[in-house]
């Protein structure tokens, strides 16, 4: 019998991909998101809260989420996956800060944004953090004066899908106190003693589905061999962001035109805005490397979580895969990349949605606990030599997250921004998400040491966006004169 079916109705256990986050957390290896929503408050100074107002304004909406009020316990000896328990010493007061920014510009947010992406939570806690900055002005793409709220939550709790259906939640008018939670008694015991009895249950579990993964894992062989995909992961030289982190990271932000983004989207059949991104941070990416003397053999490669959510439910907190998708970064011709890239990127969903795939990849919701515990151990004992080959360079991701409706105690919304910081292995991220007026603003995160002038990153990022809007142009031009002389 499961410890969330006695009586203990808010007890729960981890799914095994989210209790994962739990086991690979580490200080190269920070397992949380955060998202900075921004609100225009020239009109509304109501919504610049004291830190007793944000505490006030955070506990009537505890109850949307068991993230708040309840913490991560792990189970006595780590035979089964941790569960969520209620805290019995949880205070709002220890996870909500309100801070007053007196200059002007990115600058004095930057400063405490990079130290909340690189500082570790506290996993005793419920794994949330509510950051209040007021007073923000003089940022070049929002005007006004500014209050931004940073919602920094772990990733056993959440991925980007649910931080934003959160996000929803909580920046409304929707209030939602939290349900009294009484402590559970014998706890660690009661926990000890059903791990202990059914230990040998998932032991015989995880057999019993080992001959249906080599099945999967044939299939899949098959599949591939039978040419339904390209397959994508390769070997390839590693570049300066595939080492070990610094534990200092710097963030900064572009916003792209959307309508020139869809522009050159249009100019690629059958292309999508994420093979788009992909270009502009291949373009760019390349050619920082180039300038600093390590060009790139080869193609880069991007490493691209998928929601599943549109394909198959899964109980887990966290409903995403990794994709490969080749950069094409060998390619010269701009819309050629894009064309590469889009083929690309069909390819690597045609893999992840392919059952045997699916299946295969659901072995770990009947791996024991200890030997996940087990692989995350050795997985962080990989020196990350820069002389072994890796399969992916870079993460580049979309997360939708919007401030469409959004308000802080009146206050709308004017912008997000979404972060995850630097890992050993995966030293620069991007991140893009809605902007504003139907732009798009693609986020950055680089490890100081691997990157220490990202301002120039982001003006290559801008120098790459050109030649695909250059190329773009050129391209309807010379089909206007062809139908013309037609």
């Amino acid at each position: 019998m499961r410890l969330s079916n006695l009586s203990i109705a808010r007890v729960m256990q981890l799914n095994p991909r989210d209790a994962d986050f739990i086991y690979n957390e580490a200080d190269g290896h920070l397992g949380h998101l955060i998202g900075v929503y921004f609100f225009e408050t020239s009109q509304r100074p109501q919504a610049e809260f004291s830190e007793e107002q944000a505490v006030e304004w955070v506990t009537a909406r505890l109850g949307h989420n068991r993230m708040f009020t309840q913490r991560i316990q792990r189970t006595p000896l780590g035979l089964e996956h941790p569960h969520w328990v209620p805290d019995p010493d949880f205070d709002v007061r220890n996870h909500v800060r309100v801070t007053d920014i007196t200059e002007s510009g990115w600058a004095p947010l930057q400063k405490p944004l990079s130290a909340l992406l690189t500082s570790r939570m506290d996993l005793t806690r419920p794994p949330w953090e509510l950051h209040f900055f007021n007073g923000i002005e003089g940022l070049d793409d929002l005007p006004g004066r500014l209050t931004a709220v940073v919602l920094k939550s772990h990733h056993s709790g959440a991925d980007g899908i649910a931080i934003k259906m959160l996000g929803e939640t909580i920046f409304s008018d929707r209030l939602r106190p939290a349900e009294f939670e009484p402590t559970v008694p014998f706890l660690k015991a009661r926990m000890l003693l059903e791990s202990a009895l059914g230990f040998p249950q998932q032991l015989l579990r995880f057999a019993r589905h080992v001959p249906g993964n080599r099945e999967a894992a044939r299939a899949v062989d098959a599949a591939q061999a039978a040419g339904e995909w390209v397959e994508s992961y390769h070997e390839t030289p590693a570049t300066r962001f595939n080492g070990k982190v610094s534990g200092s990271g710097t963030l900064e932000q572009i916003t792209l035109p959307g309508a020139e983004v869809r522009q050159v989207k249009a100019a690629v059949p059958g292309a999508t805005i994420n093979d788009v991104l992909l270009a502009v941070v291949g373009g760019a990416l390349a050619r920082y490397l180039t300038e600093k003397g390590e060009k790139h053999k080869g193609s880069l490669v991007a490493m691209v979580p998928r929601s599943m959510r549109k394909v198959e439910e899964w109980e887990s907190a966290n409903q995403l895969v990794t994709l490969a998708i080749d950069m094409h970064t060998d390619v010269e011709d701009p819309l050629e990349r894009v064309a590469h890239i889009a083929d690309s990127a069909r390819s690597e969903k045609t893999r992840t949605s392919h059952l045997a795939v699916r299946r295969l990849s659901a072995a770990v919701e009947t791996a024991p606990a200890p030997l996940l515990r087990l692989m995350a151990y050795t997985r962080g004992k990989n020196s990350h030599e820069l002389s072994r080959p890796r399969y992916m360079h870079t993460m580049v991701s979309n997360i939708p997250l919007s401030v469409e409706g959004l308000t802080l105690n009146g206050a709308p919304g004017a912008a997000v921004l979404a972060n995850q910081p630097p890992v050993d292995g995966d030293g620069l991220r991007h991140f893009m998400v809605a902007a504003s007026g139907g732009g798009l603003t693609l986020n950055v995160i680089a490890d100081t040491a691997s990157m220490p002038d990202l301002h120039h990153y982001i003006e290559l990022l801008r120098a790459s966006f050109e030649e695909l809007k250059e190329s773009a142009g050129i391209s309807a031009l010379r089909n206007d004169s062809e139908e013309f002389a037609s």
